[in-house]
Order: C-alpha cells, then structure tokens, then sequence
C-alpha cells in the first residue's frame, strides 16, 4: 500500500465496526501482498530483527499487557479471531467462522479450526481454549483483564473458589467452545480478539505453550527475544522470516540510527520527538514512513483512594491545571487536543466538549476550598520513553502554577505497571489507552470499572461508581447504535464530572520501517503483523 496512506479511524469505524465474515489464514503459497511499495511478491526466509527500549512483563497471554510482550502474543500464539490487515475488522482465525448467538444474545457457540496444532505438536481443542479463558478468572493468574469476562456466567463465583472449570465456558466436545454470559455483550466479539484470549495448551501456565506462526527460541532478559519460524503453523508456508531478533534495552534514538543504517528493520517504540521532524522531511525516508490515527487517549489519571485525591475538589483543581495545546507541541504535533475522555472512531465518542480548560485561578480556588490554600507535594509516575519523558516535565510545571509540587518519576515500562496497578502506590500517573478494540466498554471496563479496581489491573485511580458502570452495560446490551452512544455519552459525563482521570491528547503515530521490510502494513489495535511481513532479500517460493 502506498506508504503515504493516512488512515483514519473514524471512516474504518463508523458506528459499531462491521464482522467480515471471510474465513482468515489467506492463501497458503508465494502471494502478491500490499507492501511498502505497492502490490509486491511475498518472499519467504531471512532475519526480522527489531528493537525495544524495555523488556517485556512476561510471555503469559493472561498476563499480558505492556507494548513489548504484546507484540510477542500475536506471533506466539493464536486466537479465536484476529484483525484484518490494517483494519478494525475481524475475521476468524483458530475458530471456522463466526460465532452462533443465541436469539437472547447470552450464548455463543464456536467451532475451532481442524487441523491446528500446538509447537509441540499436540492438537488444539476446545477444551484448551476453555482452560486459558478460565485461568483469566483465577485470581491466581492477577490477570489484568478480568473486568472483560466478569460477564461470563458463573465469572464471581469461581473468581471466589477458582477450582475445575464452570458452566459459563465449557468445550462441549473437541471442536465446539459454549460460553454463556450473564447480559448481552456487543463487544464481545471483541473480547474474544484480544491477546488475553490466545489460546495455550492445558496445563502449560508455567510455561505457555501456543500454536502461533513462531516459537520462542530463548529471551535474555535485557538483551534479547529470538523467536523461530513454527514449522507446525497451521497456515503453512506462513509466516514469511525464519526468525525474528528482538534486541532489548535499545534507546529509541538509537532505534532510529540503527534503522537507517540498516542494522535493524522496526523500531518498538515511537520515534523520539526531537527527531520527529527531521525523520517526516526527510525525503530518502518517505517510501518507508506511516503516519497512523490510533484510536488513543494520553491522560492523568488521580488515585481515588490515596489522600489528597480522595477529595473530588482536588481533583476538579488538577482538571482545570494543563494547557493541551501546548503537551502537543512537545510531541511534534502527533494527535489532537481531547476533548472528552473517549477518542474518536469509538463507539461512544462524542465531539461534545466535556473537558476544562486550563485555568489557573479556578484550580487554585478549588484547592483552597478542599482545604489545600497552599498546595501539597505529590507524586506522578510515568514510563521512561517518549513522548512521556517529554510530557512529564511540563505536567510538572503546570501543576506547580496552581500550588501542587510533583515529583516526576519516569521508570521503565514493567515497573510502572506493577506501581501503578498496586493499591496505595502511586498518586498520580501518566499513561494512555489504545483501544483494544473499537467500543468505549473497552476504556471503561479495563479502566474505570469497579471490577477493575483491583491489585495488578488498569484502574490506576481505582475508581468505582456503580451508577457508570450500569450505564456501561446499559449502552452493551443497547439494540442499536444510536442508543448505545446516547448511553455512553451520559456515562462519560458521570464519569468526568468525578475526575478520576483528566484526559490530555488523542494519539497518531508515525512509524519508519526498514528498506528491506516488504508486506509492511500498522495494525490500529496490535501494531505489527509478523506473520505478513517479509525481507525482500528473501527467495521467491517455499
């Protein structure tokens, strides 16, 4: 595709994004791909080697939730139903088709693959996918994602006494996966998407074992990830490389020189904001640069239940502290002033303004009211890459105007989620949502929900009011699309009007890709997509 195609979500997402009902895996020799330079010929062999400045969290897909090991789940694993090259749609991929709901939308029905097979070579069944789904409700697993299935029937019982498996998913036989919820769910197909839902042979939580196009050869913590060809792939000759190098602790500028020197072929993290400019108008490099909307919220989040954020007028007081246009500036102009919590091509968004404007005097009277006429020292913790970096120092500054002194911590992205997801640790934060997928119950349920606020989640302010989550479910079991927007909109409105969080921007990204990467294409939702990429140094065939 041509590399200059800007794509924009909210055409891909126009009201709730539509099923193809094609069946995935694509053609199984040599094919003609969109590729960086236009429709190319797929060639199979050589190295993709890429780099990232952290380490990734862990290779547990339940566990999973930090830009490095995310990456890693959609080569090392599959899952019921995957996005469609650089669309929101899904298509099927472990499972035949389609799931079967019911008429009262409470319980879906699917068939998975024939044929699939684990790396060591076993088959994967129904009840294989019934064990990995069943292991996010354990709370042994500290799951991040349990908010997403607290639906499933039967989800709070077992969370209480996880033992055995329960009746809201069962494999009714090898083939045939039954899950039953408790209301209707409109997203739930997008659930069953998600990294957290790859499915791994029973019994292999130690150590995880998938059926994804490649294996784990090792991981060397701080210098590398290999992972291999998986010669037991079920959509043989796929994927295209025999390997992928993952180099770890690769600063991001150093990313970008190693990339032009033609040392490495993709960049895990974001080009630097001091070298945004240089690298967009630089003309050798425009074949092999995307600019990309991603559906993103960059936001402040405030713990609800750490002093002094416990108090609602200290957090209107921080809502009314930050100058958006300005954050914008310091990260080359990459997104657009928020102007409520939701980004837009989601379900639920609105161009309803719903956010404050910086206003300093406002801020400062409403902490005089909450009792703080001179302020307080706080804490706000952010990853170590940019465009936090870039962005935490100026929170800094604008939180100071109003009386607030912060102590900025930026620290690396594994570390930050453990601080910020452990009750009575961390203040404030720094942080951003890409959607999982296209629907506001994604921001919500992970982020804002009751059943979120819980030890290892997403909830950094361990919110909870039951009145927004009703309205959530409300707008999930909503008959058409205008009324689950109307619902959304209320609760985003509850929700903001407690200010648990201040969003700040909506994200684009721009990406540069290596000379030699051929099929590339950016996944609003994953990021890459190994399994389609190849080396044009490759051979023609396999």
């Amino acid at each position: 595709m041509p590399s200059t195609r800007r794509i924009v979500l909210a055409a891909l997402t126009a009201g709730a994004v539509a099923l193809t009902a094609a069946c995935g895996g694509g053609d199984a020799g040599t094919s003609a791909t969109p590729g960086a330079g236009g429709s190319e010929q797929a060639r199979y062999g050589g190295t993709m080697t890429v780099a990232y400045q952290s380490d990734p969290k862990t290779f547990d897909p339940a566990v999973c939730y930090d830009a490095t090991c995310w990456n890693n789940m959609r080569m090392l694993y599959d899952r019921l139903y995957d996005y469609v090259g650089d669309t929101m749609n899904i298509e099927p991929q472990a499972a035949t088709a389609l799931p079967e709901v019911s008429a009262d939308g409470l319980t879906y029905s699917i068939k998975i693959r024939p044929g699939m097979t684990f790396s060591d070579g076993k088959p994967v069944t129904a009840k294989d996918f019934a064990y990995s789904f069943t292991r996010i409700l354990d709370p042994a697993t500290k799951s991040p994602v349990q908010s997403f299935w607290t639906g499933v029937a039967g989800a709070a019982d077992y969370a209480k006494n996880p033992s055995g498996t329960f009746a809201g998913i069962t494999a009714t036989d090898d083939t045939t996966l039954q899950i039953k919820l408790t209301a209707p769910n409109s997203s739930f197909k997008y659930v069953l998407a998600m990294p957290h839902a790859s499915v791994i042979e029973s019994g292999s939580a130690a150590k995880p074992v998938g059926s994804g196009p490649f294996v784990l050869d090792h991981f060397t913590p701080g210098q590398e990830i290999v992972v291999n060809r998986n010669p037991k792939y079920w959509n043989a000759p796929k994927p295209y490389v025999d390997k992928v190098v993952e180099k770890l602790g690769v600063d991001p500028h150093v990313q970008l020189l190693s990339l032009q020197k033609g040392s490495i072929d993709l960049m895990g993290d974001p080009i630097p904001a001091a070298d945004y400019l240089s690298v967009s108008n630089d003309a050798a490099l425009k074949p092999q640069i995307k600019t990309i909307v991603k559906p993103s919220t960059y936001y402040v989040t405030m713990n609800t239940q750490m002093a002094p954020f416990d108090n609602p007028k200290v957090r209107e007081a921080v809502s009314y502290a930050f100058d958006r246009t300005f954050l914008l500036k310091l990260v080359a102009g990459q997104g657009t002033v928020a102007n409520e919590y939701l980004p837009p091509g989601i379900t639920g968004y609105t161009k309803d303004k719903l956010v404050h404007d910086q206003d300093i005097a406002k801020a400062k009277q409403l902490l005089a009211e909450a009792g703080f006429p001179n302020g307080f020292s706080t804490t706000m913790y952010s990853w170590n890459t940019s465009p936090w970096t870039a962005l935490l120092p100026q929170l800094q500054q604008d939180l100071g105007k109003i009386g607030i002194t912060v102590d900025a911590k930026p620290i690396q992205q594994s570390a930050f989620f453990d601080l910020a997801g452990t009750p009575g640790k961390a203040p404030m934060t720094l942080t951003f949502w890409v959607a999982d997928y296209p629907d506001a119950s994604d921001f919500y349920q992970a982020l804002l929900s009751c059943a979120a606020a819980i030890p290892n989640g997403q909830n950094y302010s361990f919110y909870c009011n039951k009145k927004v989550d009703d309205l959530v479910n409300q707008a999930l079991a909503a008959k058409d699309n205008d009324s689950a927007n109307a619902t959304y909109v209320e609760a985003t409105k509850a929700m903001l009007a407690d200010n648990p969080v201040v969003p700040l921007y909506y994200g684009s990204k721009t990406e540069v890709f290596g000379k030699t990467v051929g099929g590339y294409h950016s996944q609003p939702i994953w990021g890459w997509d190994m399994t389609n990429y190849w080396k044009t140094t490759g051979t023609a065939s396999r």
